[in-house]
């Protein structure tokens, strides 16, 4: 079955994003979603400059810090949506509030410009890039986009790793309310909440959830095994063959305007 990956980022060993591409290209993923994250070597500049190496199979999502002043946020997201970026990433956990009335001007910019916006939710480990931050899980949950899925419908939110875990009954509630609202799958609490069938996540609507790895294909299960594993996770939760089509591919091309796939 085709996939699209929807949470990568440029691999620290991999810049130029070849080798993961025959990663892809084994496990039938035919597109990605490529994030920048804060530091060198996965930043905004690299993404930019692996998916204009491959503009037929990656798309690109700028990293915001919003705690910059609101204009320079604005300045940075449409310089990178000007190149053909698709998405902002952001990282609540560094210390502001996407609620926050401040941003209201930043998110009618995103809006206007087209864009989605997917989110780190839920714990992050103070490692890497982010070593040394202050981290703040408590605000990187879903309920803290309420305000601005609501104020802009036309902004597609997406929760990366189903929400956080301890927040996931956030997501739940969310996606179920809001149809600008989706969620994706990525390890570990992305699937945690699926392999512990926790409380909800079988009544939601399959149109609302994301495949995305967040580069774990490459060291850990590979696009094949994960694709069975989902098969076998969906079928037990009573899901129908079309809703892991939708989960592995449909709903993520729909968002990026790309054809679904042939039946």
């Amino acid at each position: 079955m085709k996939k699209i990956d929807f949470h990568l980022h440029v691999p620290k060993e991999d810049p130029t994003f070849e080798k993961y591409l025959r990663i892809m290209d084994r496990g039938r993923v035919t597109a990605a979603l490529v994030h920048g994250v804060p530091g060198p070597g996965r930043d905004n500049a690299e993404v930019l400059r692996v998916v204009k190496a491959h503009p037929d199979r990656l798309f690109g999502s700028v990293h915001a810090d919003l705690r910059r002043p609101v204009r320079e946020s604005i300045a940075l997201v449409r310089r990178y949506a000007e190149e053909g970026f698709r998405c902002v990433k952001l990282f609540p956990n560094l210390g502001f509030d996407p609620n926050a009335e401040r941003l209201e001007p930043f998110w009618a910019a995103v809006e206007k410009l087209g864009l989605m916006c997917l989110s780190h939710c839920g714990w992050l480990a103070n490692t890497g890039a982010f070593a040394g931050k202050r981290i703040e899980s408590l605000l990187a949950t879903p309920m803290h986009f309420e305000v601005p899925a609501r104020r802009h419908p036309k902004i597609n939110f997406i929760f990366a790793h189903f929400g956080g875990g301890g927040s996931y009954l956030e997501t739940v509630t969310l996606l179920s309310r809001l149809p600008n609202c989706y969620a994706d799958t990525c390890p570990g609490w992305g699937k945690w909440v699926f392999a512990e069938r926790m409380p909800g996540v079988a009544s939601l609507d399959f149109r609302k959830v994301l495949f995305g790895t967040d580069n774990s294909a490459q060291s850990g299960p590979s696009y094949a095994e994960q694709e069975r594993w989902w098969g076998r996770t969906l079928r037990a939760m009573g899901k129908t063959p079309t809703d892991c089509r939708r989960h592995l591919y449909d709903n993520a091309a729909a968002l990026l305007g790309l054809a679904a796939e042939k039946r």
